[in-house]
């Protein structure tokens, strides 16, 4: 506890002033209509500043005749959307004007990496908004988490990126955090892991939704036990999809919430579950989320950010009882592009590779899986299963219930013994070659 107070004393108390001015916020302003007005001031006073000093956005403003005010928040939704290519081909205009900044770069596992600028100040409040939400659940700064992430290539190379590992591991023990790998989830490394959790018993489990996935389903099948977790509040999966069967399945496994995460590298976290898994709220003090036609979500950051994402394109379909202003999110349904081709009685169709995704994952002893289709459209499915599997007649099974003439000659099945994860760790249950 003392070194608990020590902490918060010199390395948190302006995260801490933030969270407490954060919960006062959220405590007093409640109606939609004044978290809209709260919200369109942000924006114009934003972008009354970036609009005139700011190269790239004085650029844009000027090249789409954009007004220098809107009268409602809907009014975003005729903006041009921003997306990732639009920064990767305006970098001058990003960072030349820049003296003091960090650079965070996404992933690239869906294209290349595009670089933002960041400040240090931008992961005080995005702290901040991780507490706000995950106190909806009981868990408190400085609580012990137990956490499966990848990004250990962020720690660069030779005798630096061992020092960078070295003050990773540090800080992790400081803030009683357990970090274990999410780049290797073999059958020998679930084993540990179950053991390594068994023998724990963190506040918070933490990782990527396919890593959490494939302990669970490692979990279950072998019917093991995970100890006594009298301190557990939560499972936060986060970086990828969830569905329905992953959260029925890590909650029976843990037997407390499962809890999503949502965000990206360029943002911070976007929005937490809150109350239940898909009762998922934005952080409105920090974001304007406006969905598309295609609800397909947008957003525009409102609070103080070296680069602010105006209109700028998640990628992510979600389902949302909002109309266009988006403040709670249902259930986030996947990326624009995971659709597949499949012919059926003949005809060429385009199908969610959910329905892949949900299929394989009720499969018996099956723990992971990447569903690939070729550009000549074939699709090969390759598992990892405890023992040797003949999955196909279950599969073809299944997705014949929805597609009746399906063309089943289009798949081929191969059991591996490992599944390469992208640099950052994370899962690609799907992959499209085009």
């Amino acid at each position: 506890m003392i070194i608990k107070s020590i902490l918060k004393k010199l390395f948190f108390k302006k995260r801490l002033k933030y969270l407490v001015e954060k919960k006062r916020l959220y405590k007093d302003v409640t109606e939609t209509s004044k978290i809209h007005e709260f919200q369109l001031k942000k924006f114009n006073d934003m972008w009354a500043e970036v609009s005139v000093v700011h190269p790239f956005y004085k650029m844009w403003q000027q090249k789409y005749n954009l007004p220098h005010e809107i009268k409602s928040l809907t009014d975003l939704a005729s903006f041009p959307v921003l997306t990732k290519k639009d920064i990767q081909d305006n970098q001058n205009l990003v960072f030349d004007h820049l003296n003091h900044f960090n650079t965070i770069s996404t992933g690239g596992s869906t294209g290349e990496p595009t670089k933002f600028p960041v400040s240090r100040g931008e992961g005080d409040f995005s702290y901040a908004n991780h507490y706000l939400a995950r106190g909806w659940w009981g868990i408190k700064p400085l609580d012990n988490i137990l956490l499966f992430w990848g990004h250990s290539h962020l720690f660069g190379g030779g005798f630096q990126g061992r020092i960078n590992q070295f003050k990773r591991k540090l800080a992790d023990r400081l803030i009683n955090t357990l970090r274990l790998s999410a780049y290797d989830v073999s059958l020998n490394t679930l084993g540990q892991y179950a053991e390594k959790l068994k023998n724990s018993n963190p506040s918070m489990v933490l990782g990527y939704t396919s890593t959490i996935y494939k302990i669970s389903k490692f979990i279950q099948e072998n019917k093991l036990q995970i100890g006594k977790k009298s301190k557990l509040k939560a499972v936060v999966v986060t970086s990828e999809t969830v569905s329905e069967y992953d959260i029925n399945l890590i909650q029976s496994v843990f037997g407390v919430p499962c809890v999503i995460e949502y965000g990206m590298a360029e943002t911070g976290v976007i929005a937490y579950s809150r109350n239940k898994t898909n009762n998922i709220k934005l952080f409105w003090d920090s974001f304007i989320g406006i969905k598309d036609d295609n609800n397909c979500l947008m957003i525009s950051t409102i609070s103080d950010k070296l680069f602010p994402l105006i209109n700028y394109s998640t990628g992510d379909i979600v389902d949302s009882v909002d109309k266009v202003v988006i403040t709670t999110i249902n259930s986030i349904e996947g990326r624009k592009n995971d659709f597949l081709i499949i012919y059926n009685n003949g005809i060429e169709i385009e199908v969610h590779s959910e329905i892949f995704t949900h299929i394989l994952k009720a499969i018996g002893n099956v723990i992971n899986f990447r569903v690939r289709q070729k550009r000549d459209l074939s699709i090969v499915v390759y598992f990892v299963a405890i023992g040797t599997r003949d999955i196909s007649e279950y599969f073809f099974y299944e997705i014949s219930k929805e597609f009746e003439g399906i063309d089943l000659e289009m798949f081929t099945f191969k059991q591996v013994d490992y599944i390469n994860k992208t640099i950052s760790g994370k899962a690609k249950w799907v992959e499209i070659e085009r």
